[in-house]
């Protein structure tokens, strides 16, 4: 079994660079979002900041972030438990621009595409999922419009094209004595969503951000294939509607808020605080099995996501200034209510980071992070001639590596 990391990888999104004759600066972990303005990533995290910015700027990062994992369970009222070592690695590539149209009037551009994928292999979550590949491609135009001096507020839109595919395995219980077959499903789909963000100036060296970004919902829409399995089996599912069915997959990505503040001292230090709340309690993801009779839905109830980051800032020479901080992401269910496709809990985290000045128009950062995430406690219904599964994660670890490439002048 593999542990994936997409939550993180969604955050990871979020993250910062340089710009012109701004006194840019390196954020620790995924810290200084809604109100650092001060590179070419506010395009993706506050387009409004954009306004800050007098020339055309730009940044290219490469984000890699790699889970290890042990997940321990047990099937059903068997003694023996079973336990799984895992490690998994996902790229994230991410281009951020800004281009200045005039005084007022700033365009920003993001644009991020990120895949992930497991294969479970043959684990007792193998009747709710076995292997998944999933892909995303995401491009966020904006507009920022500086009001006053102190002032700036921007519209974005957000285009994501998804895809999705899944397989797990069927167990034919209305034939004995035949092996598991196989359900396969592919989906892809395509949203549009805005975004609504604010930057406001108190003084020179204090600033606060706010940025809205609306619910995408990219229903993907497929059907879903199966193999291998016995003939009675067979039988009940056509019966039941679902060979040869068109299948919907909804998978959500929902509103979410997020406000943070910075303020720099004479000594050129600086602190950065982000408070972000994600709407997840009205998030969907489809999870399915096959419970003797039809395939059948797992549910969970999910509750809202805080997340809270912060980081400080300080130069250790001409050409050289290092980053320190921490974040803390709730967990989106409680332990009853999870299922087998997104076995997440609370988050915590430290980060380092460091950025070179390279020449006068460019600079090049270095953001190293780890995080823990909880064990993640799981109880499935139960499945015919198995029962629940039941397990749990011992030991769940990210390592998050950002590197970029800033120029001021583009």
């Amino acid at each position: 079994m593999r542990e994936t990391s997409h939550i993180l990888i969604a955050a990871a999104a979020l993250l910062l660079a340089v710009s012109p004759s701004i006194d840019a600066r390196p954020y620790a972990g995924v810290s200084g979002l809604a109100a650092s303005a001060d590179s070419a990533a506010t395009a993706g995290t506050n387009p409004a900041g954009a306004a800050r910015l007098d020339a055309t700027t730009a940044r290219a990062e490469l984000i890699v972030v790699q889970s290890e994992s042990t997940w321990e369970g047990r099937v059903g009222a068997q003694e023996a438990d079973i336990s799984s070592e895992n490690s998994t690695t996902v790229v994230v590539p991410a281009v951020y621009a800004v281009h200045p149209i005039n005084d007022d009037l700033t365009f920003s551009f993001t644009f991020l595409g990120f895949g992930y994928s497991d294969d479970f292999g043959e684990w007792p979550g193998q009747y709710f999922i076995e292997s998944y590949d999933s892909l995303s491609v995401s491009a966020y135009p904006s507009l920022a419009y500086r009001v006053s001096d102190r002032l700036s507020i921007a519209g974005s839109l957000a285009l994501t094209y998804a895809s999705f595919s899944q397989e797990r395995a069927i167990a034919n219980v209305f034939d004995p004595g035949f092996a598991d077959g196989t359900s396969e499903l592919e989906t892809d789909g395509i949203d549009v969503g805005f975004g609504l963000s604010a930057l406001y100036e108190l003084s020179g060296q204090t600033r606060l951000g706010l940025v809205y970004n609306s619910e995408l919902d990219p229903t993907q829409d497929g059907e879903a294939k199966f193999r291998g399995l016995g003939p009675n089996t067979e039988q009940v599912l056509d019966r039941a509607g679902f060979i040869g069915a068109d299948v919907e997959v909804k998978s959500t990505t929902p509103q979410s808020l997020l406000a943070g503040i910075y303020h720099e001292w004479d000594n050129d230090h600086a602190v950065v605080v982000d408070l972000a709340w994600a709407d997840t309690s009205n998030f969907e993801l489809s999870e399915y099995y096959f419970d003797g009779e039809q395939l059948s839905a797992h549910e969970a109830n999910w509750q809202d996501v805080w997340a809270l980051s912060g980081s400080y800032s300080w130069p250790v020479s001409d050409r050289w200034m290092l980053s320190a901080g921490g974040m803390y992401v709730s967990s989106m269910t409680e332990d009853d209510d999870r299922i087998f496709m997104l076995r997440m809990d609370e988050i915590w985290g430290l980060a380092v980071a460091g950025e070179w000045q390279w020449t006068e128009d460019r600079t090049v950062e270095i953001n190293f992070s780890y995080l823990t995430i909880g064990d993640a406690p799981i109880e499935s219904p139960a499945l015919p001639l198995v029962g629940a599964v039941t397990g749990e994660y011992s030991q769940r670890d990210i390592f998050m590596l950002r590197l970029a490439l800033n120029w001021s002048r583009f």
